[in-house]
């Protein structure tokens, strides 16, 4: 190409050092141009630095091969589980604890049961009760007597219910027993007159051996209030109650007349009611029908009252335990 032209510039007259300074600036132009297209095929976009970074994350997930998407899906599902080999010992040591707590369970179930059956077995055989007093027993007509073996006061543990009844009078008694785990014996949580009504609320309302009071005519008759004590797991008088009929005496035995202005509905009885189990009427003032029947909403007594499953005294029964 170069010749053509140098034989047509000295055909036409042209100056040759002029047609060569021409083309060989056209040849450098040229050459310029072709190194700039090829940097600027080799560049990319860069946030400043003119270096361009291609992260693995950048690309989806769909173009990774398949090994490498799975990675990052197993390691979010092991943060997000909990191996369960590491749960295992964990269980086996609650269940093993489980295990022994029941197993104690009954170890001290049985050794309660024993020892009631040895109070029974004392008080059949030898006539003593678990504090070495005599129990006046008449083993000619025993069958009056009965127990049960019962959780009366809700603490979650059963106690041994006694109740003698083929006695003379003084030697009539109902005792609750609880056993003690650490002493392995028993101890006395109440103890009364025969007869008792036990409440789902914890109070036990015990009839007087005598009725000795001013009350004798009508369907009353005097009683003590026990009230369960969680902290002492036993049971405390809380009232004694008795009561004075106005058709029975006109005047109390100190020669004091029936309290009219307390009977205000004119029900013909005033109620009297002592604190404690020390009995002293004379220095109690008695309430109306109305104001005793709302102390003993206020007391409880209108719980429901529990039904004591009692079997007889006997020697088979004390030996089923």
């Amino acid at each position: 190409h170069f010749h053509n032209v140098l034989c047509l510039s000295e055909a036409k007259g042209m100056d040759i050092n002029m047609i060569t300074y021409s083309v060989k600036k056209g040849t450098m132009i040229f050459y310029i141009l072709i190194l700039v297209l090829l940097t600027g095929c080799g560049k990319t976009e860069s946030s400043g630095d003119n270096t361009a970074v291609l992260k693995i994350e950048d690309i989806p997930a769909k173009e990774l091969p398949e090994e490498e998407a799975r990675r990052p899906q197993e390691a979010d599902a092991n943060q997000a589980g909990t191996p369960v080999a590491e749960e295992e010992p964990q269980q086996e040591i609650k269940t093993d604890q489980a295990k022994t707590s029941v197993a104690e369970e009954k170890e001290t179930q049985s050794a309660r049961l024993q020892k009631y059956q040895e109070v029974l077995t004392d008080i059949l055989e030898k006539h003593i009760y678990p504090d070495g007093t005599e129990c006046a027993v008449d083993g000619a007509s025993s069958s009056g007597n009965k127990f049960a073996v019962f959780d009366v006061d809700k603490d979650g543990k059963e106690e041994l219910i006694l109740c003698i009844t083929a006695a003379p009078t003084a030697g009539m008694r109902e005792v609750v027993y609880d056993y003690d785990e650490k002493a392995d014996t028993v101890r006395e949580e109440y103890s009364g007159f025969p007869g008792a009504a036990y409440y789902e609320n914890g109070l036990i309302e015990e009839s007087l051996s005598h009725n000795q009071g001013m009350a004798p005519l009508g369907d009353f008759w005097p009683y003590m209030l026990h009230r369960y004590q969680a902290e002492s797991d036993s049971y405390l008088c809380i009232f004694t109650v008795d009561a004075w009929e106005k058709a029975f005496r006109e005047q109390d035995y100190d020669g004091n007349p029936y309290p009219e202005e307390t009977d205000a509905e004119k029900s013909g009885i005033v109620y009297f009611l002592m604190e404690g189990s020390e009995y002293n009427m004379s220095s109690t003032v008695p309430v109306s029908k109305s104001t005793y029947e709302e102390w003993r909403r206020e007391q409880g007594l209108g719980s429901e009252r529990i039904e004591i499953p009692f079997q007889a005294l006997t020697s088979e029964n004390a030996d089923s335990l």
